[in-house]
């Protein structure tokens, strides 16, 4: 995944300015090598300023980039230029073979030693020895067209254990290819360090870079995910200081964008079972202007969700029944049958009774994801319920003949 992801996702170019130095030939076996790749490259820097159409096609032009290398005459390997271009090719998303016909030639020239076969042992999976071969080498030292993809590299291989040195890494990245997708890559990746690190700082710093320079990029959905999904870590429901902070790095985005990325959180909070998070959210989905039927039907579904063992009193039931499913999408359904039907064995429950209510069994065929908002809920009816108890047997029925506000 982590390899698909690199080598898909971040596409690995060289800055644009640089492919718009020269104009750029097509893919044939006429070309040299770097001019090949430069195409390539030119190609998926187009896709990180949004182009779909040019993402559309790296697919077809992989492959015909790769033919065109293999039937190469050895001595165009000779050049430092084109063995530079074999290694950008395998980290831009090419096949391995290219640069696994090469190094059986011995060690290719122009590039450092332990280089080539690093590259190629990263893109084979082989995450072990491509640490002990490029985590020894300087980005700074390589040409500027191999820098910030071995930085990138470097980052990826080392984020899991130092995550400092890998935002480190990331910066270099970005300066070393602006403009390309390389800096692009590098800012999802360093959003979702800064969230496994909770640093809100450096989340809030890369996703206002991100957004400024590449919001409309064709990965900006999936960098909007990780942002969302990052923010859930943080549980900002439960800190008051938090959330105006993630209020104010949203700006950064469109209402458009910022309702979608409150509605993410929303729904993460919630079938993790922080339902004060979720209710934030959802609370501030609402008050962005603009909002469609189905995004206020959204917004509605997470807030009453997230009500429902916590304060009955405030309706959350009712607010459940009048929302239309049909104006959710099939796992919003699942989260409203599944609220209603732990909503209405809270409001069900006997006064006065002192055991735990058994749980309506779930349907069998539930969602695993919406599994997991079943069982906090449930185990909130349950620990709402032992509060419900204790004040009955401590104070009695209140004169009305309801139960008190349980807080769980």
């Amino acid at each position: 995944m982590l390899r698909f992801y690199v080598a898909a996702a971040l596409g690995l170019a060289s800055p644009l300015a640089h492919a718009q130095a020269e104009p750029a030939p097509a893919a044939s076996a006429h070309a040299q090598p770097y001019q090949l790749v430069r195409t390539l490259q030119s190609l998926q820097n187009e896709a990180a300023s949004g182009n779909r159409t040019a993402h559309a096609a790296q697919s077809k032009l992989l492959r015909d980039v790769e033919q065109a290398m293999l039937a190469q005459p050895p001595e165009v390997w000779d050049d430092p230029r084109n063995t530079r271009a074999a290694v950008q090719y395998v980290l831009s998303g090419g096949q391995p073979g290219v640069l696994a016909e090469l190094l059986k030639r011995g060690e290719p020239a122009g590039l450092p030693k332990g280089l080539g076969e690093g590259a190629l042992a990263y893109v084979m999976g082989d995450n072990g020895q491509a640490r002990t071969l490029l985590m020894q080498l300087d980005p700074a030292s390589l040409h500027e067209s191999l820098a910030g993809h071995l930085a990138l590299v470097q980052a990826t291989l080392i984020l899991r254990n130092d995550q400092k040195r890998a935002l480190q890494l990331l910066d270099q990245a970005r300066l070393a290819s602006p403009g390309s997708l390389v800096e692009e890559g590098a800012l999802r990746r360093a959003v979702f360090i800064a969230a496994e690190i909770n640093d809100l700082d450096r989340l809030e710093k890369a996703t206002a870079q991100y957004m400024r320079r590449f919001d409309r990029s064709v990965y900006a959905e999936n960098f909007r995910q990780a942002f969302a999904t990052g923010l859930v870590r943080f549980d900002i429901g439960r800190d008051p200081e938090k959330f105006p902070r993630l209020v104010t790095t949203l700006r950064a985005f469109d209402r458009e964008q910022q309702r979608a990325v409150l509605l993410i959180i929303a729904r993460d909070a919630l079938v993790r079972g922080r339902f004060e998070q979720a209710r934030r959210a959802a609370d501030e989905v609402a008050r962005i202007p603009g909002a469609d039927q189905a995004t206020i039907t959204r917004a509605s579904l997470y807030r009453a969700a997230s009500r429902i063992g916590t304060d009955k009193a405030d309706g959350a039931l009712e607010t459940l029944k009048k929302i239309d499913g049909q104006r959710l999408p099939p796992e919003e359904k699942e989260i409203l049958q599944t609220a209603l039907r732990v909503a209405s064995h809270i409001i069900d429950v006997p006064a006065g009774t002192t055991q735990t209510p058994i749980a309506t069994p779930e349907p069998a065929d539930l969602d695993p994801r919406v599994k997991r908002i079943v069982t906090a809920a449930e185990r909130s009816l349950a620990e709402a319920q032992t509060l419900l108890d204790g004040s009955n047997q401590g104070a009695g029925r209140r004169a009305d003949g309801k139960q008190g506000n349980a807080k769980p």
